[in-house]
């Protein structure tokens, strides 16, 4: 299987670019649309992948005002797992 088709396969697009962002940079919290910029999509087009991430605990959600912050949750049980995960299929060639 090419690396490209398993990505997919394990994560949708938009998911997986989410995911790839945030755990790349754990420390950071991103803006919606600071994100959404990053990875070339618009803020609304991340709603439902974030509010996902978020319910299932794998990201934090963090609220000012009206804008709203995520970064990956430092006590979701298989957080290291996921990054290793992330990592691999970043850095691995094509």
């Amino acid at each position: 299987m090419r690396h490209t088709q398993a990505v997919q396969a394990l994560f949708p697009r938009t998911r997986g670019r989410i995911l790839a962002a945030t755990l790349m940079h754990p420390d950071r919290w991103w803006y919606v649309s600071d994100l959404a910029r990053h990875l070339g999509v618009t803020p609304s087009s991340l709603q439902r992948e974030l509010a996902s991430l978020a319910g299932a605990g794998i990201l934090v959600r963090r609220r000012d005002g009206n804008r709203s912050y995520f970064q990956p949750h430092q006590h979701c049980p298989f957080l290291p797992e996921l990054s290793g995960l992330i990592r691999k299929l970043v850095n691995s060639p094509p």
